[in-house]
């Protein structure tokens, strides 16, 4: 693998997922409330259903590169694995600041979006460039860890479980 060549797919699949994550918060809104973007943009102002805003726009990122990358081995384990560090920074990050100040501050919950997608490309490429995760049954489990997380995203949507991470802390509500 050449290592410029994957610092120059990061460095572009930053800016990618930052610009579509962020235009994704207003989804649902622009489409009216439509319940076929719900599994797939925010429905409230969770952090939970904020993790989409990651989610969805880095797994795309990740098909883009796996196809510009020649379907490099240990490329889509990597993915799953960096998009599930990215999502567990914002969730980290969100609990710890928001632990020490008692309320919710808006530019530290975009700050941890971005810092959430810059720990996902380090992770994802720490792992591209090893040699310890590039064989077919690591792809086929990072093809399942995305499908399980895409479906938890689906399911929580509609039916979240009544704890804080899907607490809307302006309504109060769950999901939809």
């Amino acid at each position: 693998m050449n290592k410029s060549k994957l610092f120059k797919l990061s460095v572009a699949g930053f800016v990618f997922v930052s610009i579509l994550g962020t235009l994704s918060h207003f989804v649902y809104e622009w489409s009216n409330y439509n319940i076929i973007t719900a599994p797939f943009v925010p429905v409230n102002e969770s952090i939970w259903e904020h993790l989409k805003l990651l989610f969805f726009p880095y797994i795309i990122w990740a098909v883009i590169q796996y196809y510009l990358m020649k379907k490099e081995k240990g490329l889509i384990i990597s993915k799953a694995i960096g998009s599930l560090a990215g999502m567990a920074t914002i969730v980290i990050f969100f609990y710890t600041y928001s632990g020490i100040s008692c309320k919710s501050i808006d530019i530290l919950n975009i700050l941890s979006f971005f810092i959430g997608i810059a720990v996902a490309f380090v992770c994802d490429n720490y792992f591209i460039k090893s040699s310890k995760l590039k064989n077919t049954g690591a792809d086929c489990a990072g093809v399942v860890l995305i499908i399980i997380t895409a479906a938890l995203f689906f399911i929580f949507t509609f039916a979240p479980p009544f704890t804080p991470l899907f607490k809307d802390p302006i309504s109060s509500t769950y999901g939809i």
